[in-house]
């Protein structure tokens, strides 16, 4: 320091002696001046007089994981104690450095006295490597003689450290620089010790390479959007077929892609009304039904109400006026309630119960969310926050930006609305909203800018998505145990749209994912200290406000300071995904023994089954309530009038809206095609050309589905030949690279592999010549069903089967059978009828060798609904009935009721056989 002057950085003298008035006068008035000797000798002696050579102050021990003669360091916390006290801490903490191997992660030790340059030396050469106890000894003796023995200086970095020791570099950082006593720096070097060994480093490569291995990549993420935009098509073709007027849309994670397969997020659907018009303005008001956005101050943020506008009130029915509410001035609004009408209507359809998650209706049993809204083409005042607020400019672009002024905004029903505050920095004024007990809140509506926030999400880079999906991560395997789902992931998206608007673009690279998650997990974590989230595309919304509890931001900032601190290592304990073990392993396989590779190849295959059951099984589940109570004629009435509808569309349309229609038709060419032979061979009629016409539109709808129920027309009229021809057609078309796909159960895994992936085929075509869907017969097309295969129509027979039954069981109704048993189940009964034993006995060996390769797949995935297995089993007990040998045919009914004990047509099938037995009947034919 010198003898004559010196400037004096900081003193902090706590607890002192009834000097210690005087000495902290004197500490503030000479702090960062210089100073001659004898002010500094005044200082000192003022000082040294306050602290004493026996007793001082323990500021912080930090002796963990301790032995047993370590507990003794935190009986002395914050506690002043004599020098044997101080020695007997010293030493528990000292026991508690050197296992016998270590990590050196960084030493600097600057100004060193002459005998330090061999530390330095030493202290780098064994830089991140594994040190048995005498090179371990040989660098601390090293350390040691530059340090001395009562006062030095200490600049300590210690990064990154393990997340169990997260005070050890606040600690490097209080005391850089400074002088320290001996028990001070004891705690710095216990800290410092304490992390070194078994330190797991996150490094932004490896967490870059393990989110692209869980399926956050370029290819899987462009897989689920186009997927979900796609259903978005077909569900609104659906809709235009039923006569719906409305626009569905998918949001959320599936549809963005900022998703996992061990994340199992649900899906989002919005359904839009287009009854009425939305206008935010009265000026634009015309001769037509129309809703007025209103807002004013005295309405919750983001809230608004909607007026009614109409040229003539008196038409207004009086099931309407219970959604309505007329004010004093004599302006009527509309109730959210109403939009409640239609789940209730879809859930009466479907037999089920709804839950309420805030604007979103969840149908007990789907892993749908379903938000029913009103559509304003023009954006409210309060939405334009977004173009006129500062911003560096870099994003959202200009182009962007003229997107998000033509998308508009959703008008969904608002959940019940708890007191708000608001603060005008600009008039310095402060108020506060009570909300009254009453049924206000069914007046207000919420602005929501879902289609804003999409194209936001679509506009981001690959790493910005891999921020947003591990921040997910983190908020789902660490806040939610302490908050519950009170912390959303709309505060993640929000901070990470803040944070890649206020940050320059060449940050966000995979090299840097570490550094940009971190600058997210900060902008949290300040907002959560100042108890404010802004929403990004609207003004004066506090999205933390009727969310998180005041005692919970504590918790929740202690949290992020925690993980930042130590360079998110808490990643290597994320469970989601296998990431930790993905992490910290170089093995190529996951802890479930699944290839990282192929995680591809399961989100590909989810994607595909839910395409293949919206553009072929939607059909079923939408009209399962009618196909079951209605008569044929009204049913086939119903469809030709659809499938008008469906051809006026794919002649105006084009792009992918014709191949979403391409998709459908053909399906129901052949269901019209099949309830009209059946409605026509129960007369005893003559099938017309239509019929068969109609049949050959159907073919392109996949390999084997139409083709098959067009023999089975054909052989319910007795034309053999002609069925023959179409099984042999069919048996022709059956490759090993056919996919055998069940439209209400999950997707065949071993034949959905990367080569399929890589063929990077449209959707379309992947249907009509690469998948052999399973038949389905509804009892409309009851007498084109061979067989006894119309049992399966009735296979729920008592109440206990109905009970068992799930909302997506609605095909329990249908006799639905898998294409290759049931070819060979028709090859066997065309012979039959033409007396060609050779024949009949190469079809039913077919069959049987068939069902035993779907038992080595049942034995391999333990999963009984991969196919309709006891449906197989079902037909080949109706063999062996036809061979004579009922003994087998017992055998296999069993054997069905094994693999599906509730509702199994295999019950009538034995009840059929006893009958017949007891009674000495001849067996009775279905």
């Amino acid at each position: 320091m010198g003898p004559s002057k010196r400037k004096v950085i900081k003193v902090a003298a706590h607890l002192m002696s009834p000097w210690q008035k005087y000495a902290r006068q004197i500490a503030r008035k000479y702090k960062g001046k210089r100073m001659t000797v004898v002010k500094e000798a005044h200082v000192r002696r003022t000082l040294q007089s306050t602290m004493g050579p026996n007793k001082r102050k323990v500021i912080e021990v930090a002796a963990y994981p301790m032995r047993s003669s370590q507990k003794s360091a935190s009986k002395y916390r914050g506690k002043r104690m004599t020098a044997l006290q101080e020695a007997h801490v010293r030493r528990a903490l000292g026991s508690t450095i050197g296992p016998k191997k270590r990590i050196v992660i960084e030493v600097e030790a600057h100004a060193m006295s002459p005998s330090q340059t061999s530390a330095r030396h030493i202290a780098r050469k064994y830089s991140g490597e594994q040190m048995p106890a005498v090179k371990e000894a040989h660098v601390g003796t090293a350390l040691e003689s530059t340090i001395g023995p009562k006062k030095r200086k200490a600049e300590v970095e210690a990064h990154p450290m393990s997340s169990a020791h997260i005070s050890a570099r606040n600690i490097a950082r209080i005391y850089k620089g400074k002088e320290m006593t001996a028990v001070k720096e004891a705690h710095v070097w216990k800290a410092l010790e304490s992390n070194i060994g078994n330190k797991r480093i996150v490094t932004s490569a490896a967490l870059a390479k393990t989110l692209s291995d869980i399926g956050v990549n370029t290819e899987t993420i462009q897989l689920r959007r186009t997927t979900f935009l796609y259903i978005e098509d077909l569900k609104n073709i659906l809709g235009q077929e039923r006569g719906e007027d409305c626009d569905r849309y998918h949001f959320g994670s599936q549809s963005e892609g900022s998703t996992t397969d061990g994340m199992d997020s649900d899906i989002d659907c919005l359904e839009c009304k287009r009854e009425f018009l939305n206008i935010p303005n009265i000026a634009d008001r015309q001769f037509e039904l129309k809703l007025l956005v209103v807002t004013d101050m005295s309405l919750p943020p983001q809230c608004c109400c909607l007026q009614l506008l109409m040229p003539d009130y008196s038409i207004l029915t009086e099931d309407l006026f219970q959604y309505l509410h007329i004010d004093a001035q004599g302006r009527i609004f509309f109730k959210n309630t109403l939009l409640k009408t239609f789940i209730t209507y879809a859930c009466k359809v479907v037999g089920r119960d709804y839950i309420q998650h805030g604007p979103a209706l969840l149908i007990c049993g789907y892993n749908v969310d379903n938000v029913f809204a009103f559509h304003c083409a023009t954006l409210p005042e309060d939405c334009q926050y977004v173009f006129r607020r500062p911003k560096p400019g870099h994003w959202p672009t200009l182009t962007l930006l003229e997107q998000l002024k033509n998308s508009g905004v959703f008008l969904v029903s608002a959940a019940y609305v708890e007191n708000t505050t608001h603060w005008d920095p600009r008039q310095h004024l402060g108020s506060i909203t009570v909300r009254t007990f009453d049924n206000s809140h069914e007046l207000y509506w919420r602005l929501s800018t879902s289609l804003m926030e999409r194209l936001l999400m679509f506009d981001l880079s690959m790493t910005q998505i891999k921020v947003y999906v591990i921040m997910k991560i983190i908020r789902k395997e660490f806040f939610k145990p302490f908050v519950g789902d009170r912390l959303s992931t709309f505060h993640m998206k929000t901070t990470l749209l803040y944070c890649v608007e206020m940050s320059p673009p060449c940050i966000w690279k995979d090299e840097n994912l570490i550094q940009c998650l971190k600058f997210c997990l900060t902008t949290l974590r300040r907002w959560l200290k100042v108890r404010y989230c802004p929403h990004y595309t609207t003004v004066n919304v506090n999205l933390f406000a009727g969310k998180l509890r005041w005692n919970e931001f504590p918790v929740l900032i202690e949290l992020l300071t925690d993980m930042i601190r130590n360079d998110v290592s808490c990643l290597h304990n994320v469970k989601m995904d296998d990431l930790g073990n993905r992490l910290s392993s170089n093995s190529t396989y996951s802890t479930n023994g699944l290839p990282f590779e192929e995680l591809n190849i399961v989100v590909a295959r989810k994607m595909f089954g839910i395409l293949i059951y919206a553009a072929c099984g939607s059909f079923y589940a939408y009209r399962s309530g009618i196909l079951t109570t209605e008569g044929t004629s009204t049913i086939i009435n119903y469809l030709t009038r659809n499938i008008q509808k469906l051809e006026t569309i794919y002649e105006s349309s084009t792009g992918q809206i014709r191949s979403a229609v391409s998709c459908i038709l053909p399906f129901r060419y052949s269901v019209l095609a099949a309830m009209g032979a059946s409605l026509c061979i129960g007369n005893n009629q003559t099938l017309p050309q239509e019929i068969f016409t109609l049949c050959d539109k159907s073919l392109i709808s996949d390999v084997t589905s139409s083709r098959l129920k067009l023999a089975s027309i054909y052989f319910s009229a007795r034309r053999f030949d002609e069925a023959a021809a179409i099984l042999k057609q069919v048996d022709a078309l059956i490759t090993n690279k056919v996919i055998n796909v069940s439209t209400f159960i999950e997707l065949e895994s071993n034949k959905f592999d990367s080569e399929l992936l890589g063929r990077r085929k449209e959707f379309l075509h992947m249907l009509q010549n690469e998948v052999a869907l399973c038949t389905i017969f509804t009892r409309h097309e009851i007498n084109c069903v061979p067989g006894r295969l119309v049992a399966e129509c009735y296979r729920t027979v008592t109440v206990e089967d109905a009970s068992c039954r799930l909302p997506h069981h609605y095909w329990m109704d249908y006799a639905v059978v898998d294409s290759l048993p049931f070819m060979y189940y028709l090859q066997y009964y065309i012979s039959l009828f033409n007396g060609r034993i050779s024949d009949m006995d190469s079809a039913f060996k077919n069959l049987q060798y068939q069902y035993l390769q779907y038992q080595v797949i049942f034995m391999i995935s333990n999963d009984v609904n991969l196919y309709h297995i006891e449906t197989t089993l079902n037909m080949i007990g109706d063999c062996w009935e036809l061979e004579g040998n009922l003994s087998e045919a017992w055998r296999s009914y069993k054997e069905s009721v094994t693999f599906r004990p509730r509702n199994n047509a295999a019950y009538w099938h034995m009840f059929r056989m006893i009958g017949g037995l007891y009674y000495g009947l001849k067996m009775l034919s279905w």
